[in-house]
């Protein structure tokens, strides 16, 4: 379809983090929460409702073999293996997670060998779709490669405060995106489940009596890597702008880290509240040069990666080798995107340079691809509000894993 955000004045409410909302889904489900938490709602997105099937999985599971759909929800997988095995830690049964697109081949295997001594088994069959986990777990010492993805580590302090003996999880190789591990214990310890943390060691307490029973009704502040998205938007909309609400400036989400690439990229916005309001800044000028590193923030990596292209002469993104294992290669799509633009882009392994893109050199055809990746739709729409033009692009619905109501927005704009 064509895609256009040529004086486009947004205003808009970003959606409810992702990164919250799962954490305390699981933390409600695994203290014993009543309600309807987790009934579907409109406002979902297909990442939420993975992790909501996947726990009313485990709460009507009667049979030895468990079925547990994440779609194509990373953090539902990595979450739900340890979580699923606390809870239903039966010796015989077998968990049997389905998956879609490319989560079959991201990666699982450090997690996998940090639960193999307890004797758990975690098979992928990719003609099937399907990852088969056996065994149980128990209270004890788990040690886990962090430098692949936090979400193993928040998986285990969930899981491991199921019980009620106190249990230690050992990270080795670094720990990636440390602020999203802070998300997880700040959620633990919002109903009294207290993780110390140590340097690279995380201690989970046995639980007590202690324990706030919750009672299923939680709020969920505004996502920043959503937030980041609409901020760059805003700020390359020929003509248009963003006003964008829900944004908790205070939040300890990772990618509040937009705010400060934005003030390097020399871009100004104004924010009262939880309100920010943004736009075209190419007045502002030129900087000669960006850089950044984007080891913490992958999943932002490319609105910074386009608005770079035209707010710097030069930018260099480093940390971005883990790009590589998202919903689709990001590191190389993010490349292919630019260059579709006649941008001039190198990438290593480790790090992205982008040279700055003159609109003169903008071919008056362009037609991209989001990869069947959400992040990349979004970049392509950045790409859009840039350049000032319409751009054709193959698929726009895979917005609704993180973001539906913008999909709407942007197709009821282009309608008027």
């Amino acid at each position: 379809m064509m895609i256009s955000c040529k004086n486009l004045n947004l205003d808009i409410k970003a959606p409810l983090s992702k990164s919250v909302c799962h954490r305390e889904l699981i933390v409600n489900f695994i203290l014993g929460a009543r309600g309807d938490f987790l009934n579907g709602s409109e406002d979902d997105n297909d990442d939420i409702r993975a992790t909501k099937s996947c726990l009313r999985a485990l709460e009507d599971a009667q049979t030895e073999a468990v079925t547990l759909n994440c779609n194509e929800s990373g953090s539902t997988l990595r979450f739900m293996i340890p979580v699923a095995l606390a809870v239903k830690s039966e010796a015989n049964r077998t968990l049997v997670f389905k998956t879609n697109g490319r989560l079959i081949d991201r990666p699982i295997e450090e997690l996998s060998d940090c639960l193999k001594p307890f004797g758990v088994v975690i098979t992928k069959d990719r003609e099937a779709n399907e990852i088969k986990v056996t065994g149980n777990i128990e209270p004890g010492r788990y040690v886990i490669d962090g430098s692949v993805s936090s979400q193993y580590i928040s998986g285990l302090l969930m899981a491991l405060s199921c019980f009620d003996k106190e249990s230690v999880v050992e990270v080795t190789g670094g720990v990636a995106s440390v602020h999203y591990i802070e998300l997880t214990i700040a959620a633990l310890a919002k109903y009294g489940i207290i993780v110390e943390r140590e340097g690279d060691m995380f201690k989970v307490p046995g639980r007590t009596s202690d324990i706030k029973v919750p009672d299923g009704n939680f709020e969920v502040e505004g996502d920043w890597s959503n937030g980041a998205f609409l901020l760059c938007l805003g700020s390359l909309i020929h003509g248009g702008s963003a006003k964008i609400t829900g944004l908790n400036e205070n939040s300890v989400q990772g990618d509040k880290a937009i705010l400060h690439f934005l003030k390097l990229a020399n871009v100004t916005y104004l924010s009262e509240g939880d309100i920010f309001f943004v736009q075209d800044s190419v007045r502002n000028g030129i900087r000669e040069k960006l850089e950044i590193d984007c080891s913490d923030i992958p999943d932002i990596v490319p609105y910074m990666a386009v608005t770079g292209a035209f707010r710097a002469k030069k930018t260099i993104l480093k940390g971005i080798k883990r790009l590589r294992i998202k919903e689709s290669d990001r590191a190389a799509a993010i490349t292919q995107m630019l260059s579709e633009l006649g941008g001039n882009v190198t990438l290593e392994e480790d790090t992205i340079t982008i040279e700055y893109i003159d609109r003169k050199v903008i071919p008056d055809k362009i037609v991209l691809t989001s990869s069947g990746d959400h992040r990349m739709a979004m970049a392509a729409v950045l790409c859009a509000a840039a350049t000032g033009k319409e751009i054709e692009l193959d698929d726009i619905n895979c917005l609704d894993k993180s973001f539906p109501e913008f999909r709407k927005v942007l197709l009821k704009e282009m309608a008027v």
